[in-house]
């Protein structure tokens, strides 16, 4: 699954790297490790708005869910599985016509050996920020009339690499090329959607062995 991601690039990073503009105050920004449990904002870009760079909160919440729904849902609806997501009600409306890249530097999963759970930083060989694939809707909050975007990460059977680090469930996050990102964005009909659904290639990945300390080890290349 995908439940920690990695925030280091600036705005004027992401700007570049995504040919968009950021539509946020970089200091509202959370950066470093963060965990979707939090509801944080993640620089996210929509399918609505292909231009801009915004920062939406993390666990979809989906337009039909009424106000109690609304505060139980997001902690169900970090992941999205690709096999599944078709056949979901919180998930089906959103791949159709809402998809969004979610931008990050990396993840973290852990490893299971024996009773001890060892965490790795997973990232791209190239570095920098690179794109998830991801879903997004949009809530009407009964209450303060305030219409709330959110989103879920889609997830993939794991490649090489991921089957290695993250052995118990062996899911990793649908990450995209960058020759993909615009493609994502654009109509697709739902056969099309689906030629997305491969776990990427475990050569163009590295992964490092997070110490107590925040030091990390090189583990694959």
């Amino acid at each position: 699954m995908c439940y920690y991601t990695d925030q280091t690039s600036s705005n004027k990073a992401l700007e570049i790297r995504f040919k968009a503009q950021a539509k946020y105050e970089e200091s509202l920004a959370k950066k470093g490790k963060i965990s979707g449990f939090t509801r944080a904002g993640l620089p996210i870009i929509t399918q609505a708005k292909p231009e801009l760079i915004q920062l939406i909160p993390w666990g979809l919440i989906p337009a039909w869910a009424n106000e109690e729904q609304a505060k139980e849902l997001p902690k169900n609806t970090l992941n999205a599985k690709s096999e599944s997501i078709f056949e979901k009600a919180s998930f089906e409306p959103s791949i159709l016509k809402q998809r969004c890249l979610v931008l990050v530097d990396g993840f973290y999963e852990w490893q299971h050996v024996g009773k001890e759970k060892i965490e790795y930083h997973i990232h791209l060989k190239t570095n920098g920020p690179f794109a998830l694939a991801g879903i997004y809707a949009i809530w009407h909050n009964p209450r303060t009339k305030n219409l709330e975007p959110s989103f879920s990460i889609i997830t993939t059977p794991a490649n090489d690499l991921m089957e290695t680090i993250h052995n118990t469930k062996k899911r990793m996050p649908l990450i995209l090329s960058a020759d993909q990102e615009r493609n994502w964005l654009a109509p697709m009909s739902s056969e099309e959607i689906k030629t997305f659904f491969k776990p990427f290639d475990s050569a163009s990945m590295q992964a490092q062995k997070v110490k107590n300390l925040g030091e990390q080890t090189q583990l694959f290349a």
